[in-house]
């Protein structure tokens, strides 16, 4: 059966390839053509869903399906061995020219001639078009019984692809593989050769096909372009209501963030979410991923910037570098950490190999709280809390008009001639998400902008409250920036 996978394009194919042909920078292309397909095939932010996983690095990969080699890349720096299976020749050729040190192999999905094993397969996807290359009454269990032959006795298959009830496809998102609105939710009338599944349903594929030990994580927004990887540990605890960065069309029904919050707090999101990553596991052993309970990934920054963050399931918290010229960033966040300001403190971290830790913290983040009251509609509460955060950031502060000194300047360039409050030392990064309140003591477990000078604290106010208004639409139809300065009486 003829089919035609998510975004292909015959003449994108053929940019695709002029791109990496000739050496060319994909960004380049990202900004000339802003649109989905563009990223989806091109940009870096790909590599997100699995820059965290805990893969062997003398592992051996298959990724079946890997399109153009937008994760193919990751995969040759992750692992020692990955072999790349495509069904044309031009795909195997892009993907040549795009990864090193890979193995290109054109082939049917369902007629694939290996005879080694693997430690890893991953289709990314791909899995919901096993109607079309797999001929059989029940294509989905029986492929994955046939990928088995191909798999260590340890060995995992990880599978990317949309949740056939996720909460975006309720409040306006086409489903993308037939870009019709709501075909997926209403179980794919006129679908022949794709289709997604809600989570009982892909457990019971999975369980059909003779695998009992699998974990669920939950990339948000989605798998295409993941911020976070949660697992059921964690998804009601921390649910998403951040903002959709790179979303395909749509119509707005409801605010998703709201209704996940909702869904959350009836234990639902797991069900609702956009997107599912599973491991689907050979034995009943434990297996590493087991120790992740959350991760958030910070990729869209400069290369010197670039970490995630993994909560673990013994307690801990990590920071890790995904390049290495991001490692200085860590050992400046340790130095941070020894540093409160005002009467907010700074949770004790440590370095260990070229991570940062540090221990988890149970208590709601304030920003939670702050959504809970939102929810609640107090607009006092609201105002009364954010005093208790203004008191403590300005607790001990001086007012000065000479705080532009030569290490300010080189970092933000301008400077006022109006007096502001200040600390010797500033740590900027004071989002409400990075706080919580333990002992009654404001406490800060994000430090990746400590500097070691005076840095206005009305600026790093407005910091805080711009960040949560713009990346919040909760928020920001609660409040705004402006009602919030004039209660604190500041001139912004």
């Amino acid at each position: 059966m003829a089919y035609q996978r998510l975004y292909e394009d015959e003449d994108l194919e053929n940019q695709v390839w002029d791109i990496f042909s000739k050496g060319n920078d994909p960004v380049d292309a990202i900004r000339k053509n802003n649109q989905y397909p563009y990223h989806y095939f091109l940009s870096h932010l790909r590599h997100d869903l699995f820059h965290w996983y805990p893969f062997k690095k003398e592992g051996r990969l298959l990724e079946i399906g890997a399109g153009y080699g937008q994760l193919t890349s990751l995969f040759t720096e992750k692992l020692s061995h990955v072999v790349a299976v495509e069904e044309s020749e031009s795909k195997c050729n892009i993907i040549s020219k795009r990864a090193e040190d890979v193995t290109v192999l054109v082939s049917d999905f369902d007629k694939i001639e290996l005879d080694e094993k693997f430690d890893y397969i991953v289709l990314c996807n791909v899995f919901e078009y096993a109607k079309s290359f797999f001929e059989s009454e029940n294509p989905y269990q029986d492929y994955l019984n046939y990928l088995k032959k191909f798999l260590k006795d340890d060995g995992v298959i990880l599978i990317a692809l949309s949740n056939r009830l996720g909460l975006k496809y309720f409040a306006g998102f086409r489903e993308e593989h037939s870009n019709q609105f709501f075909n997926g939710i209403n179980g794919y009338d006129n679908e022949d050769h794709a289709q997604t599944f809600s989570k009982t349903e892909l457990e019971d594929i999975i369980k059909s096909a003779g695998f009992s030990n699998y974990k669920f994580f939950y990339p948000y927004p989605n798998h295409e372009f993941p911020e976070v990887i949660n697992t059921d540990k964690f998804i009601n605890e921390i649910p998403f209501t951040g903002v959709n960065k790179y979303s395909r069309e749509k119509i707005l029904l409801f605010d998703e963030s709201t209704v996940n919050l909702s869904l959350s707090k009836d234990n639902l999101s797991q069900y609702f979410a956009n997107s599912f990553l599973v491991e689907i596991r050979t034995t009943d052993a434990d297996y590493p991923s087991d120790k992740i309970d959350f991760v958030k990934i910070g990729a869209d920054r400069q290369e010197e910037l670039k970490v995630y963050t993994t909560i673990w399931s013994d307690g801990k918290v990590s920071k890790t570098p995904i390049s290495a010229k991001a490692n200085e960033h860590i050992k400046r966040m340790v130095d941070g950490s020894k540093y409160d300001i005002g009467k907010i403190k700074c949770l004790d971290a440590e370095m260990i190999g070229n991570s940062l830790y540090y221990d988890f913290i149970e208590e709601k983040s304030c920003e939670y709280m702050i959504l809970d009251i939102i929810a609640q509609n107090d607009k006092e509460k609201f105002f009364e809390f954010i005093d208790e955060i203004y008191d403590a950031l300005f607790y001990n502060s001086f007012e000065s008009d000479e705080y532009a000194t030569e290490e300010f300047l080189n970092v933000f360039k301008v400077k006022s001639d109006k007096k502001f409050h200040c600390h010797e030392k500033s740590q900027l990064d004071v989002i409400l998400g990075n706080m919580f309140i333990i002992d009654g003591v404001f406490t800060v477990v994000d430090y990746e902008w400590f500097f070691d000078f005076p840095i206005p604290l009305e600026y790093i106010l407005f910091r805080v409250f711009n960040y949560h208004i713009y990346s919040n639409k909760l928020i920001r139809e609660f409040t705004s920036f402006e009602e919030i300065f004039n209660h604190f009486n500041i001139d912004t």
